[in-house]
């Protein structure tokens, strides 16, 4: 964490969350904000990291009720399978999270299958990032994304930040893929960041109307869009009805983890 936050400040201007915020600092900001439930995504960046961060945040989630741990796999670890299987049987990760950016892999890579396979069994779900291709210089793999929705119809998968800005795209798979989730993390930030059209701005209305029961609200705190201060002001800064805006906040996400969760504290 010390290295991302490293990270944001350097890519953000007077980011008002402190460099050096511990993992204890940042579970007392979210509960002080409402927080009663929320995950906590981790995944490796390189081959057979993977336990020990899953053995790191099984002990937070112990420590912290409120917390529903996710943790990954690498492509390159010599036995994806058992890292998964090792994840969910022995760690209690409540699934996996795949960043194709930073990772350099997707997680529909072939060497991943069992992965899927055994995942989708167990209806454990995945985050997979989307989205922010031209700030990463990456040129999403649309057509993967899709082969595995298809592939894997009920494996459940959340789009983080559906996908932004090209949001047409990440609204239109959970048109065609009921078992599509919507995570709204940094997207009401990135309209004022990214100069978002008004166009946009009525595809994510629109969009959130369509799939209100299938859209998270997010933070990737601490190194989202903020402070927690700043992120809910972004929320209700974008124009949403505040009805829907309170379905998405507090009862789609409470539903989501009601199904994949621990049980709220």
């Amino acid at each position: 964490m010390g290295g991302l936050m490293r990270w944001i400040h350097r890519s953000i201007l007077d980011f008002k969350v402190p460099i050096d915020i511990t993992a204890e600092q940042a579970v007392e900001d979210l509960r002080r904000a409402g927080a009663v439930r929320w995950a906590n995504l981790l995944f490796p960046i390189g081959r057979g990291e993977a336990a020990g961060l899953h053995a790191w945040g099984q002990k937070l989630a112990e420590e912290v009720p409120e917390i529903t741990p996710f943790g990954g796999v690498h492509v390159d670890d010599p036995d994806p399978l058992g890292v998964v299987q090792e994840a969910v049987e022995e760690f209690d990760m409540a699934g996996l999270k795949f960043h194709p950016m930073v990772q350099r892999f997707n997680p529909w890579h072939p060497r991943l299958a069992p992965v899927l396979s055994y995942l989708e069994t167990a209806r454990r779900p995945i985050y997979v990032h989307t989205g922010y291709d031209e700030w990463y210089r990456h040129d999403y793999d649309r057509a993967g994304m899709e082969a595995m929705l298809e592939e894997y119809s009920e494996l459940p998968v959340v789009l983080a930040h559906v996908g932004f800005p090209d949001l047409e795209w990440g609204f239109s798979l959970a048109d065609r893929y009921p078992q599509v989730w919507l995570d709204l993390t940094n997207v009401p930030g990135s309209f004022a960041w990214m100069n978002g059209s008004d166009e946009l701005l009525t595809t994510l209305r629109n969009g959130l109307a369509r799939h209100r029961e299938r859209s998270l609200m997010g933070t990737d705190y601490p190194a989202g869009m903020g402070n927690l201060d700043e992120i809910l002001g972004q929320f209700h800064s974008i124009g949403i009805d505040e009805g829907l805006l309170e379905h998405v906040m507090v009862k789609s996400t409470a539903a989501f983890f009601d199904l994949f969760g621990r049980v709220r504290p």
